[in-house]
């Protein structure tokens, strides 16, 4: 039976579901990738998908700060993507590189009170299947020959430090072209949508010389 509760996603809700989204797809891909130990991690389930996270607080805080930034910056209509780039520590040349894109799927203004008609259910199946994808990635993505690390940007759009002062002491404006990757492989995961919010996910790689 469907009640009206199935079909109830405030943008404050929206934001908050792509805010997971973006946390434990990061918490996975630094496990799956092997950036650090696997006994730094920790069982957990999301959405009814098993994955694994994070247990250094370094590491927690650091995604956590970020995430809380990437949410108000959904409800303010003012981010685009959210990339994740993994780098050697030696040289930190980007390697790998996961651009998760963000887009609103409503026009004009909309208030926090205002509510997509997408049930629930629907957007946890979708969101089940990207992370499906994400830990299935191990099977086809070349193995990380150098000890690598891992960094997070925010591409947005307006005046994002006048409208969030707070971030000019975390966050700085990047070069798109320090980020691109020679002869790299592009592979599109799932996208999912939470009625207000689109979110398509890709890798993108270095090719491995043969």
């Amino acid at each position: 039976m469907t009640t009206s509760q199935d079909h109830c996603i405030t943008l404050q809700g929206s934001a908050a579901i792509v805010h997971e989204y973006l946390k434990y797809s990061t918490h996975s891909i630094i496990f799956q990738r092997g950036i650090y130990p696997a006994g730094d991690f920790l069982p957990a389930e999301y959405n009814g998908v098993p994955m694994m996270v994070s247990r250094d607080k370094r590491i927690t805080d650091y995604i956590d700060s970020i995430m809380a930034q990437v949410h108000e910056l959904i409800m303010k209509r003012m981010i685009t993507k959210v990339t994740m780039c993994i780098m050697t520590v030696e040289s930190k040349e980007i390697v790998e590189r996961w651009d998760f894109n963000i887009e609103a799927t409503y026009d004009g203004e909309l208030e926090e009170a205002s509510v997509a008609t997408k049930a629930l259910k629907k957007i946890q199946s979708e969101i089940r299947d990207v992370m499906r994808q994400i830990v299935a990635t191990i099977s086809f993505l070349p193995c990380l020959e150098q000890r690598c690390t891992f960094d997070i940007m925010l591409h947005t759009i307006g005046e994002v430090f006048d409208a969030n002062p707070t971030m000019c002491k975390e966050f700085c404006e990047e070069d798109l072209a320090s980020i691109e990757i020679k002869d790299a492989q592009t592979i599109t995961l799932k996208q999912f949508s939470t009625g207000l919010q689109t979110v398509d996910t890709k890798v993108v790689y270095r090719l491995t010389e043969s």
